[in-house]
Formats: structure tokens, C-alpha cells, sequence
């Protein structure tokens, strides 16, 4: 019995390992507070977006990341948050921008990725890429949208 026990807890276990996510895109440290009440206000709207960098964020107090962070709001209303540097190029001038599709396409190599209509998920919908956006996770406090990868 124990050996079946043991055995059974085994195969759980190997079951449940997952492959590693693979990002092409360095890790920096990621901490930005969006303001839903009054600097970034334009952001409680379905279906918008910001783009966050170095340049506009507060200095000392928030990270963009590694070339700066796209903030979406879904067609359901969900907050989504990306590295806007495009995994196919792996560089810190090569960022995407949002089309008329509301769309993140990259400037450089043209790949296209899904970030606001259906679920907002980051990953390639048309061009080279093999890698989706760099995911970064997003909780809301009181009117202000908390952005950060750990």
C-alpha cells in the first residue's frame, strides 16, 4: 500500500511540473502606481491604453521596466500591463506601438500582438515573433492600479 501511495504522489508530482516560461526579454524590476482618478484618468475607459517610460514616470519612486510598460484596459474591463519592447528584436528601441486595430504592432520587424480586445493576452497574432510580450502583473487599490513583476 505504501509503495502504491508513493507511487501515486510520484506521478502527481512529474504531472504537475510545467516547462519553464521563457521570455527573450531581460527582467528588470517593475513598480508603477497609476493614478485612475487623475493623472492617468483616460485609462478607466474600455479599450484604452498608456504607455509608461522613463520619461514620464516619477523618478525614484517607479520602474518602467526594461524599455518601458504598455497599461491596457480589456473590452471586459481588465487591467493588463506589458513591456512595450518587442521579444522578436530584443531591444530597448525597438518598442511597439498600438494601431487603429488596437493592436501592439513593433515598428521594427512588424509583429503583431493582441492587447486589448479579447482577453488581452500578450501573444503574437501576426508577423516573425515566437514569443509573446513580457507579461507584467497588475492589482487595483483604490482607484490606484498597482503594476509590478514580483
Amino acid at each position: 500500500m505504501r509503495r502504491f501511495t508513493l507511487l501515486c504522489c510520484l506521478c502527481l508530482f512529474v504531472m504537475t511540473c510545467t516547462k519553464d516560461y521563457y521570455n527573450p526579454i531581460p527582467s528588470r524590476y517593475v513598480y508603477l502606481e497609476v493614478d485612475l482618478n487623475f493623472r492617468d484618468k483616460e485609462l478607466q475607459s474600455l479599450v484604452s491604453h498608456k504607455i509608461f517610460t522613463t520619461k514620464n514616470t516619477t523618478h525614484g519612486k517607479e520602474y518602467p521596466g526594461y524599455a518601458g510598460v504598455l497599461v491596457t484596459c480589456t473590452i471586459f474591463g481588465e487591467y493588463k500591463a506589458f513591456d512595450i519592447a518587442c521579444p522578436n528584436e530584443v531591444r530597448q528601441d525597438a518598442i511597439i506601438e498600438i494601431d487603429d486595430d488596437n493592436n501592439a504592432v513593433c515598428k521594427v520587424c512588424g509583429s503583431k500582438y493582441e492587447v486589448i480586445l479579447n482577453y488581452g493576452s500578450g501573444g503574437c497574432i501576426g508577423g516573425p515573433s515566437k514569443y509573446p510580450l513580457r507579461p507584467y502583473r497588475t492589482s487595483l487599490r483604490n482607484k490606484t492600479l498597482i503594476v509590478r513583476n514580483n
